[in-house]
C-alpha cells in the first residue's frame, strides 16, 4: 500500500462531524434538546476549527520546507 501524508483537518473534521452526528441522534431520541441556535454555532465553530488546523499545517509544512531547502 502507498504511504500518504498525514492530514490533521481532515482528523479534525472527522472529529467534528462524529461529535455532530452524536448531538442530532440524541436531539431525534428527545435525549437531548437541541436548538437552531445552538446547532448553528456548532457547524460554525467545528468548520472554523478545521480550517485553522489546516492553515496551521500548511505554515507548519512550509517553514520546514525552506529549512529542508536551506541545509542541501
Amino acid at each position: 500500500m502507498r504511504r500518504h501524508r498525514f492530514e490533521p483537518a481532515a482528523l479534525v473534521m472527522g472529529l467534528v462531524l462524529l461529535w455532530l452526528t452524536a448531538c442530532f441522534i440524541l436531539d431525534a431520541c428527545r435525549v437531548w434538546d437541541l436548538r437552531p441556535e445552538y446547532s448553528v454555532p456548532l457547524v460554525v465553530s467545528g468548520l472554523a476549527l478545521t480550517v485553522a488546523t489546516a492553515i496551521v499545517t500548511q505554515v507548519v509544512r512550509a517553514v520546514r520546507g525552506r529549512r529542508k531547502r536551506r541545509r542541501a
